[in-house]
């Protein structure tokens, strides 16, 4: 049996792989600890592998494939084993498609578009965001439904913030407007992990229609919502993929704040009309929203298909694009 290993930092990570981790069989998640793994929501009865000090060198050792959003742990390539790294967003392209994915002996995108950019750093195959599994099981849609029923009013339509973090964020500008969309709307905050961990995004309404979910997952939020309001996160290619209408903010003089992470041939820069309506003026968010929920999403499935896969299951091409690796015993 080839042995695959998951390598995870975060429980957004963790989220990202759970369905290519179940599919695989004899998998393990891989990290520093395993009261790190535990806090990213990875139970004790999962299988895991940990080393504090050697994991490049465990990861030589005990795997035939290392599964990765990230790069590998030290400096380059490793030697004895294929590392694989998983597309996890779209946003911020100058890093997303940035050198260090040269380090990848393959990259598994989520369409035609990232395939294409991948090619220039490492050999790349097209197998879909692996989320969209989960977005098309009929369980975990009953299981957010009920999940999230205590914060919804049934009688009010629902409203999905989800800003990125650091310099790029749109909470400091904008947080207020969005609170005060409780006055009419069930209104969810989904504030990045980062901006979480730093106290980015902070409540400042106690209104009893809005509520901060920052520890709860991004697509099972998505399910709940009628509309989605985002900067320059990664959430706007989220809510394209799962047809959820968009609306986009910014942070205050974005073209100033553009550099190595974000620059102006950026798609969610460069193509953001594509992606749903675009609001400057504060007092124009409100009306925006009532439109999107009126209308639905305005993205062409043209570029829908050039940005993801969702021909089949996601997992399926996974163990796919797995088996063209060649594994010397």
């Amino acid at each position: 049996m080839v042995r695959v290993g998951f390598y995870v930092r975060n429980a957004f990570q963790v989220s990202h792989f759970r369905t290519l981790f179940k599919t695989t069989p004899g998998a393990l998640w891989i990290g520093k600890n395993s009261s790190k793994l535990s806090s990213f929501g990875i139970s004790p009865d999962e299988p895991i592998a940990t080393s504090r000090f050697f994991l490049r060198r465990m990861m030589e050792r005990d795997f035939d494939i290392v599964v990765s959003q990230a790069g590998p742990p030290g400096k380059g390539k490793l030697e004895h084993t294929k590392f694989v790294m998983v597309q996890y967003s779209y946003a911020k392209e100058p890093y997303t498609f940035g050198e260090w994915r040269a380090d990848a002996d393959l990259i598994l995108a989520y369409g035609p578009y990232a395939q294409s950019r991948f090619l220039e750093r490492a050999p790349s195959i097209s197998i879909g965001n692996p989320r969209w599994d989960d977005w098309n099981d009929a369980v975990f849609r009953q299981t957010a439904a009920d999940t999230f029923s205590r914060y919804l009013a049934p009688d009010r339509k629902t409203v999905l913030y989800a800003p990125t973090w650091g310099d790029l964020s749109s909470g400091p500008d904008w947080l207020g407007t969005v609170e005060a969309l409780a006055e009419d709307y069930n209104v969810l905050v989904k504030a990045h992990h980062n901006s979480a961990r730093e106290r980015q995004i902070a409540e400042t309404s106690k209104h009893p229609n809005l509520h901060f979910l920052p520890d709860h997952d991004l697509f099972a939020l998505m399910s709940v919502s009628d509309v989605v309001i985002s900067d320059l996160s990664g959430a706007i290619f989220d809510a394209v993929l799962c047809g959820c209408p968009v609306v986009l903010v910014a942070p205050k003089g974005l073209r100033a704040r553009l550099g190595k992470k974000l620059d102006a041939q950026s798609i969610e820069v460069a193509n953001r009309a594509e992606f749903g309506a675009v609001v400057n003026i504060k007092s124009d968010l409100a009306p925006a929203i009532a439109n999107a929920i009126k209308n639905g999403s305005t993205v062409s499935e043209d570029w829908t298909r050039s940005l993801f896969r969702t021909d089949g299951s996601v997992a399926t091409h996974f163990q796919e694009a797995l088996a063209t690796l060649q594994i010397v015993a």
